[in-house]
């Protein structure tokens, strides 16, 4: 195994010094010296070399250019530094090395950590420091073909921040093997608390192995960059504004991440004694598209409510909200003051308002079942994590079908198809498997479902 870094950090080390100062942001500094000034008679000359693909250099350096030191008095001393794209310098040694991995840093930084072949423009320039001066002397542009060695991508993402509540949210994904598909997306409501509109937000994302993916630029609020790996990495920026969604997406093979805001208010908040009546910061029902019907399961202690926006409704503002009166229909709950109530436990909560309409189903054990598990007669039984707020088990998959079941039985008349990204218990069609191995499943209460492939 190499010992390489091949993850897309772009926060380059002192050796790594980029020409926007926005990317040196807590990084050491390069040795300074007086001002700079033209070499005058010194000429110096350099030129390339083959095309480098990264992913087969075993080194810790590689060479980038070749040139002959220029000739200058005993007392100087000579550096020198390559420019690539007028974007990013790095430090090259005097045979024409530079550090491998400050090497894939920078075409990351450039172009993301696609593993295609980059054509740069290099411009090595050979510094002659007498004294408290430098002179400066460039050589001619020239070409420099780099391929990157090809990204780490681990089997689960999520996304923690302001724009969360600084609660870790799971991207999901469409396969059981990240490198088939390399996109991790999730769908959030926008940070609101009151009916001003959304307010700015941040988050960073974290890996399963707890790395920290975030943005180069702390102040850029783009919907589309570059991702950073970096422990000192930027929260990623979202303005304020008039909307009530975000969807985040991340493409860990092209090392960016997209976000795009919408009007859709697929959501209802349940604040009650569960969490202190907070609805700006209370758990989710979710809305699928071309439904009429919200899903979600949520820890619950006594009296709540739901509340079509994450706030309370004051009179003036135009909020709704929904108690116990609301309802026409509502399986076995009780009145608890107009709030509707049940007892402490795990739910399963359906809610129509149209048709005025609420049902919860308690859940006390959760199973996986299918021919991806071992087949339809049983299923595999996943444990409750309090603190994740999630089912989950390790056990063995194959290519398949499989579906999760409320209270390990078809007799709750809960499961929950359809496909791994949008578990769903609106459909009758089974989860597809497509990558056999062994797993760490996670089915969070909020309806994510992660697979973390060991």
């Amino acid at each position: 195994m190499k010992k390489l870094s091949i993850y897309i950090t772009v926060l380059l080390a002192a050796a790594l010094t980029a020409c926007n100062e926005d990317f040196n942001e807590g990084v050491a500094s390069p040795q300074s010296y007086g001002q700079e000034e033209a070499a005058g008679k010194i000429t110096f000359t350099a030129t390339g070399v083959a095309p480098i693909n990264i992913g087969n250099v075993e080194e810790e350096s590689v060479a980038v250019a070749v040139f002959t030191a220029p000739a200058v008095e005993e007392e100087a001393t000579l550096s020198y530094k390559m420019k690539l794209d007028n974007k990013v310098a790095l430090t090259v040694d005097d045979k024409g090395y530079v550090a491998t991995e400050d090497l894939q840093n920078a075409v990351a930084q450039i172009y993301g950590i696609r593993p295609v072949e980059r054509t740069m423009n290099a411009v090595l320039t050979a510094y002659v420091a007498v004294g408290k001066t430098v002179y400066a002397a460039p050589a001619e542009s020239y070409e420099l073909k780099v391929t990157p060695e090809a990204p780490v991508i681990e089997s689960a993402y999520y996304i923690n921040g302001s724009l969360t509540w600084e609660q870790n949210v799971a991207l999901v994904n469409t396969s059981g093997d990240p490198y088939a598909n390399s996109v991790f997306t999730t769908t959030v409501p926008a940070l609101v608390t009151d009916n001003t509109g959304a307010k700015d937000a941040y988050f960073l994302i974290k890996s399963n192995s707890g790395k920290s993916l975030g943005a180069v630029d702390a102040n850029n609020d783009a919907p589309e960059g570059n991702l950073i790996l970096s422990e000192t990495a930027n929260p990623i920026k979202i303005s304020g504004g008039d909307y009530k969604s975000v969807r985040i997406s991340i493409n860990m093979m092209e090392g960016t991440y997209k976000i795009e805001k919408t009007m859709d208010a697929p959501h209802l908040w349940i604040p009650g004694n569960h969490q202190e009546w907070k609805p700006s910061q209370a758990p989710t029902l979710y809305k699928p598209e071309g439904n009429n019907a919200y899903w979600g399961m949520s820890e619950l202690n006594g009296g709540f409510k739901f509340t079509a926006q994450p706030y309370w409704p004051d009179g003036s503002n135009g909020g709704l909200d929904y108690g116990y009166d609301y309802f026409t229909s509502k399986e076995g709950m009780t009145n608890d003051g107009g709030n509707l109530s049940l007892p402490q436990g795990i739910y399963y909560i359906v809610v129509n308002l149209d048709d005025k309409y609420v049902s919860a189903t308690e859940i006390t054990s959760m199973d996986i079942i299918g021919t991806a598990t071992g087949g339809w007669e049983n299923g595999k039984e996943l444990t409750y994590d309090a603190t994740e707020k999630c089912w989950t088990a390790k056990t063995e998959m194959t290519v398949g079908e499989f579906k999760l079941r409320v209270n390990s039985s078809w007799d709750s008349g809960v499961s929950f198809g359809g496909t791994l990204d949008t578990p769903s218990p609106f459909t009758g069609d089974n989860i597809s498997m497509d990558a056999t191995g062994n797993y760490t499943i996670k089915f969070y209460l909020n309806g994510r479902l992660v697979l973390i492939k060991e």
